[in-house]
């Protein structure tokens, strides 16, 4: 017959256990939030260069614009106060002529430019307000160039990325988590190939047995032996300490499995590592 202590001695183990779970459960959710915002930083850092492009070049326009504006303002006041003669001196004065022939090309220009910043405000709105369990049909060419380029951007080192998808390949799932999975992978290998000679990244997509696969190759070291066991479990990392939480391939293949698929990686013989994302087309 169990006496009073030890039922006591057990729950006391119990509760030290269960406090114990719910403190790793609590650091859990914050190593998670820190990828999060992690993720969100390279988001923000691509969507910011992507901006400041046609941003700069719609502000340069509309300045130019302006003095034009200027220029033919002063010249239709004069020109209402002197003869033919002298209207010929004010056109060539006040460049009329060229101010009229650049008119065209600036407005396309700015316009262009108003598009870009349009058609990049409503990616991101695309990938920020989904739902989190809705099923979309994703455009997977534009989710993995838009996702590609904002990985890039947030990189200070440069590489060739190379991107070959099959046309018109879609597939039903969370637009926003698709997303991330690309930019953690891209960042991942752009992380391999820095420093090395010609660094290069390589991008396939495509159907294979009615499923969805996304490749993602680098020309870097490859991944080492005691890698392979470890890299898809949470808080395993080779990057140097603030360069990564360890959670960006976790994080990758819960959402591939979230949506029935997985991810698997390889050494490419010639050199370098390759991911293979599989995800079902759906719908």
């Amino acid at each position: 017959m169990l006496t009073g202590r030890p039922i006591g001695e057990l729950r006391r183990a119990y509760q030290a256990l269960h406090g114990a779970h719910l403190e790793l459960q609590q650091a859990q959710r914050k190593l998670i939030e820190q990828e999060k915002m992690a993720s969100l930083g390279r988001l923000v850092a691509g969507v910011a260069h992507e901006l400041n492009n046609p941003i700069s070049f719609v502000y340069g326009n509309i300045h130019v614009l302006d003095r034009y504006r200027r220029n033919l303002a002063d010249y239709f006041v004069e020109v209402e106060k002197v003869g033919e003669e002298d209207a010929a001196q004010l056109r060539k004065k006040y460049r009329v002529d060229s101010i009229l022939a650049d008119l065209a090309p600036l407005i396309d220009g700015t316009l262009e430019g108003a598009k870009r910043i349009s058609e990049i405000v409503k990616n991101l709105r695309r990938l920020s307000f989904n739902r989190a369990h809705e099923a979309q049909k994703i455009d997977l060419e534009r989710i993995i160039a838009v996702a590609t380029q904002w990985a890039a951007r947030a990189k200070k080192h440069q590489a060739r990325i190379d991107i070959e998808v099959a046309p018109g390949l879609a597939m039903w799932g969370n637009e926003g988590q698709i997303h991330q999975i690309v930019v953690n992978l891209v960042d991942n290998a752009l992380d391999a190939v820095r420093g090395g000679n010609d660094p290069h990244v390589e991008i396939w997509a495509g159907t294979v047995a009615g499923d969805i696969e996304i490749v993602i190759a680098d020309n870097g070291v490859g991944i080492g032996d005691a890698a392979f066991d470890k890299m898809f479990e949470p808080f395993f990392t080779t990057k140097t300490v603030g360069e990564g939480t360890g959670l960006g391939l976790w994080i990758s293949y819960s959402i591939a499995r979230e949506h029935g698929g997985s991810i698997s990686a390889a050494n490419r013989p010639e050199g370098g590592a390759l991911f293979t994302v599989r995800l079902p087309i759906g719908g």
